[in-house]
């Protein structure tokens, strides 16, 4: 079938009727611990995987990033609520966290994250991830989220290439966006398999139908990826290695 749609040529197409876009790419990990529901249920909302460790965790080691809030903090909210973590949210579109994330354990700066460190035509700031993480004094993240419309590629990219074969990071929540104008299925593929010979690997997925209300494609999905290496810091993966 594969030979037939022309796959690995310019003339395959994601977005057949007989092998979507997304089948490609299914969620095919377990999360080796209790799975629960995070934020609002839509967009913005994540599934978190051991929910349960992050609730009994001590906040010294309990590290949350999110990049990419807009005027959406139900979810880092609640996290604040139900756990001790510290979270730390970066969105140079907005000027603050909403009401919903506030207090001493929730700091807030208006950068990008991005794969350079620099100020756009527009005076926006955009720093990588190893250098908001040395500016914080971190060296490991439990919990990263990041719904940054499109530029995500650019920025894994990067931190591929800062961290190398261990990515600083329990596990992921992203949103990624496969539009034409964001990135080629190929070039999606490749991308993908690089996060996985990180050891990183998709436990759960879930589709952003809101393009499909305006007639669209389903070009958004959201992933939850876990992160097999890590050794000690991985609170994850401490009993199953």
């Amino acid at each position: 079938m594969l030979q037939e749609k022309q796959f690995g040529t310019p003339y395959f197409n994601p977005w057949d009727e007989v092998m979507y876009y997304w089948w490609y790419f299914p969620a095919s990990f377990v999360c080796p611990h209790d799975i629960q529901h995070v934020g609002r249920l839509s967009d913005g909302g994540k599934w978190i995987c051991g929910m349960s460790l992050y609730e009994e965790k001590p906040r010294a080691k309990c590290v949350m990033y999110s990049f990419g809030i807009n005027d959406n903090t139900h979810y880092e909210g609640e996290m604040l609520d139900r756990t001790d973590c510290e979270i730390f949210a970066y969105d140079a579109s907005v000027t603050s966290m909403g009401p919903e994330a506030t207090g001493p354990r929730a700091h807030f700066k208006p950068y990008f994250i991005g794969s350079t460190n620099r100020v756009d035509e527009n005076g926006n700031t955009w720093k990588t991830l190893k250098t908001i993480m040395q500016e914080n004094g971190h060296d490991w993240i439990d919990i990263l989220k990041v719904d940054v419309e499109g530029s995500e590629y650019g920025t894994f990219d990067s931190i591929m290439e800062d961290f190398g074969d261990v990515l600083p990071f329990t596990q992921l929540q992203i949103e990624l966006h496969v539009r034409e104008d964001m990135v080629s299925f190929g070039d999606f593929l490749k991308w993908w398999e690089r996060l996985e010979s990180r050891g990183v690997y998709p436990w759960w997925t879930e589709l952003n139908l809101n393009p499909t209300y305006y007639g669209q494609r389903d070009w958004a999905s959201e992933y939850c990826f876990l992160n097999t290496r890590g050794g000690a810091k991985n609170i994850l993966i401490q009993n199953y290695v």
